[in-house]
Order: structure tokens, then sequence, then C-alpha cells
């Protein structure tokens, strides 16, 4: 059986509210009902005292006013129980002579209730004995019970109906507040049963600062934390499945590299164009091809070949030199300011991957008639290398984005390009940062002289670990 939250709180302590309430009203009412009583008693009493002591004749107009003063009823009878005189005039002299006589203790009578009925109404009665005028007579005090009971109920009601009041508005009050916060707690279990579904959008913080406030905001957490936990998982799917990806096309691209660089070479040799730089420059961009996707390869295999250490002036040639035949068939303007500098990186394949994929990115922004620089700078600090293209730019809304992996603006582009040429730079000691230009793009590589990766000191390099050129997907996705 199920019993909500809202009815273990609200049960017990409207019960206890009502209990007290109720508890508090019914003590007014009878401590009222009781003073009424003592009020009648006193009264009573005042009278029969009055009647007893009084030393002039109780005739019609004093026992009036008497009448007028109390609101009590007199009958006075002789030694012999004859009647003498009555306020009673609606009532028969034969019925007042027939009236008993009650001369027991009148606190009992009214205590107990004890009433006579005269004429068809019921009266409390008190009994005096005159000490004065003739021997032996006596007066019958009759107080109306219903007036009585009239006092009562007049003194009764107001902390009777106070007490209903108090009742209702505890009622109230408690079922709105209970309806209020089990509004809340299913507002919470509401958002967590979205969670288990699959929606982890955060709900509105409540108004109120309380525990449920504070219950709340950590679900907002959990479900952010969830919600990591879930990108981190499906990356970590998707990274798996681009491995397995990456090396079956590896596998068959190298096969294909292979067997084009063999043709080349043989084309080479049987035309005799041994000096020919344009063969030169494909077979250089054969080989740099054949060994990045041999290092895609190796890490799809979980490898992790040791790097190279190369001087970066002759990486930057190297690389210049593969791009510069693509400028020249696309009619752009290729310009390159170099510096010559001795330092060295620890990974040559890594850079030169990530210079490669800068210059011919910056070659694709640029229309026919276009500019790509690259200048080298060298200072006691570090290297600079800007990479500056005077194509259409990249928007400010999407600047702090195209460095996460898969994010691309090109239709065959897989958004990995930026991401794995910032890691490349950063494994050798650098950063990778787009730079405000007034047209087009500028990508600085800066490369501290004072860090393992780039100095003269030729032990520099062999204190940093080995890494491969290329990161593995796992380490793109973080």
């Amino acid at each position: 059986m199920r019993w909500p939250l809202r009815n273990q709180i609200l049960v017990p302590f409207l019960s206890i509210q009502v209990i007290t309430v109720v508890a508090v009203a019914a003590t007014s009412a009878w401590n009222a009902v009781r003073q009424v009583d003592r009020d009648l008693k006193q009264r009573l009493d005042g009278v029969v005292a009055t009647l007893e002591s009084a030393s002039y004749p109780l005739t019609t107009r004093v026992l009036s006013q008497l009448h007028d003063l109390s609101g009590a009823e007199f009958i006075v009878m002789d030694a012999d129980d004859s009647l003498v005189i009555a306020t009673l005039s609606s009532v028969e002299s034969d019925e007042l002579s027939a009236v008993p006589v009650i001369r027991g203790d009148d606190e009992a009578a009214v205590s107990n209730r004890s009433v006579i009925d005269v004429g068809g109404t019921a009266y409390i009665s008190g009994f005096a004995r005159r000490r004065t005028g003739p021997s032996g007579s006596w007066v019958l005090v009759l107080y109306p019970e219903r007036r009585w009971a009239l006092a009562r109920w007049e003194a009764m009601f107001p902390p009777l109906l106070m007490g209903a009041a108090l009742m209702c508005l505890t009622l109230a009050v408690s079922v709105w507040v209970s309806r209020r916060i089990a509004r809340r707690i299913q507002r919470v279990q509401q958002h967590v049963s979205r969670i288990a579904g699959g929606d982890f959008t955060p709900v509105p913080q409540m108004a109120f600062n309380d525990e449920l406030r504070d219950l709340s905001d950590g679900v907002n957490q959990m479900a952010g934390l969830v919600d990591q936990s879930m990108r981190r998982v499906r990356e970590s799917e998707r990274s798996t499945l681009l491995n397995q990806l990456v090396g079956g096309l590896a596998h068959q691209l190298r096969n294909s590299l292979t067997g084009a660089r063999t043709s080349i070479q043989l084309h080479r040799r049987h035309c005799d164009l041994e000096n020919d730089e344009a063969i030169e420059v494909a077979l250089r961009q054969l080989t740099l091809t054949e060994e990045q996707i041999k290092a895609l390869l190796r890490l799809s295999k979980g490898e992790s070949p040791a790097p190279t250490r190369e001087r970066l002036a002759a990486i930057v040639d190297d690389v210049t030199s593969l791009v510069r035949p693509l400028a020249q068939h696309k009619k752009v303007d290729f310009v390159y300011d170099r510096t010559e500098t001795d330092s060295e990186v620890c990974d040559a394949d890594a850079m030169r991957g990530a210079l490669l994929n800068l210059m011919i990115n910056a070659m694709e922004a640029t229309d026919t008639g276009g500019e790509v620089r690259v200048v080298v700078e060298y200072d006691a600090d570090s290297v600079t290398i800007d990479i500056v293209d005077n194509g259409p730019g990249i928007p400010a809304s999407i600047r702090e984005k195209v460095f996460v992996p898969f994010f691309t603006t090109k239709p065959e582009g897989a958004g990995l390009g930026l991401a794995l040429a910032r890691q490349a730079v950063e494994d050798c000691g650098g950063t990778l940062e787009p730079v405000d230009a007034e047209r087009g793009t500028r990508f600085r590589v800066r490369i501290p002289s004072h860090v393992p990766g780039i100095r003269d000191d030729r032990e520099a390099c062999a204190l940093r670990p080995a890494k491969s050129g290329v990161p593995t997907m796992s380490e793109v996705a973080r």
C-alpha cells in the first residue's frame, strides 16, 4: 500500500493540531458553562439569603422588583403550604398550590439540574424560609431552565466557534503547505525520471532556499555529471570505431601509396628524370603521406613509436617545398619569409604534420590570385611561425570551436585537422592559437626556447617522454 510522503507528514501533525484545538475549545466551553452554573447558584443563593433575612413584607410589588432584578419567579406559601402570593400570573392558583416543595440543597438542585414543572415550564428551584413575618411561611424561588440553558449555550458558543474556525484554518493551511511541498518533491521526482530517460536538461532553481532547493541543485549537478559521463562514453565508442575504421582505411591507402610511389620511381628511371623537381616533390609528398599512414596504423594497433628530433628550420623548409606546387596549381601567391635558426623540436613528424595541415588549410581558404604567407621569426625566448592568408577569415562566433574535435565548416571535412595540429604543437612544448588579422586568417605557432622540445641543447629532447606524432582518438576527444 502506497503511503505518500505528504500524508506521512500531514496526518500526524494535523491530528495533533486538531486534537489540541478541540481540547482547548472544549475546555474553554466547559469552563464557561461552569462559570454560568456558579453565577446562577450565586444568584439563587443571594436571592434566597435576601428573602430569608428580609424584614419587610413580601408584597406583589416587592416580588415584581425582585423578579426584574434576578429573572426568577417567586411563590410564597404559609405554614400550611397554602398559596399566599406568586409572580406567575399566567399559572392558575390550583396549579401553584400543587407545586411540590423542594427543601433540599439548592446547590445540588442547580448542579444536578433538578427541575420542577410549573404550568408546563421547567424551573430550577430554590427554597427560603422566612425568619420574620408570619410563622412558618416560606418562599419557593424558581429560575427558568430555558434561560439557564440559553446562558450556558451563549457561554460555550464563542470558544466553540473560535475552535472550529481555528481548526478549519489549521486544516486549510496544513493541506496547502503539504500540497506545496508535495508539488516541489514531485517536480524533483519528475526531473529524476527525465534523467533516467536520457534528458539531462537542468530545471530552474527553486525560489525558496531550503533543503528541497539543495536537493534540486544536487539533482541538476548529478544530471550534468551523468551527461558528461554519457558524452565521454559515446566519444569513447566513437573513438574506438574510428580507430578501427582508420586502421582499415590506412592499410588500403598504404598499399595504394606504395604502388603509386613505385610507379613514379620507375617512370623517373625509365625517362631519365633524376633531377626533375616536380617528381622529387611528388615522391616526398608520397613518402610523407605514407609515413603518416603508417603512424595511423601503429596507433590503431596501440603502438607508440619513439619520436625523432630534427631542426625546426629544416622542417619548415620541407613543408613549404611540399606546399609550393599546390600554390602554383591554384594560382595563389605563396610567400615564405625564412629566418635561420638551429633550434630543434623533439617530434619532427608531429610538427611537420601540423605545419602541413595549417598551410594546406590556408591554401584551401584562399581564392585564385590570393596570397598565403609563412613568416618565421626567432628571438632569445621563442620561435614564432605565422601562417597567414587573405581569405574570408574565421567568424568570431566559431573561433573558439575550430580546435574542437570533429567540428568543421567544410562539407567534406572530418574536423580533426586543427585538433591534431594543436595537439602536435603542444607535444613539442608550444602553442597554436588564432591571431586577429585585418583580413583573412592568421594562425601562430609559438614554441618557447627554454622548454624541452626546442633548445640548442641536444639533451633537452631526451628529457621528454616518447609520444607519437599523431595523437590517438581518445587523446583528441579529451
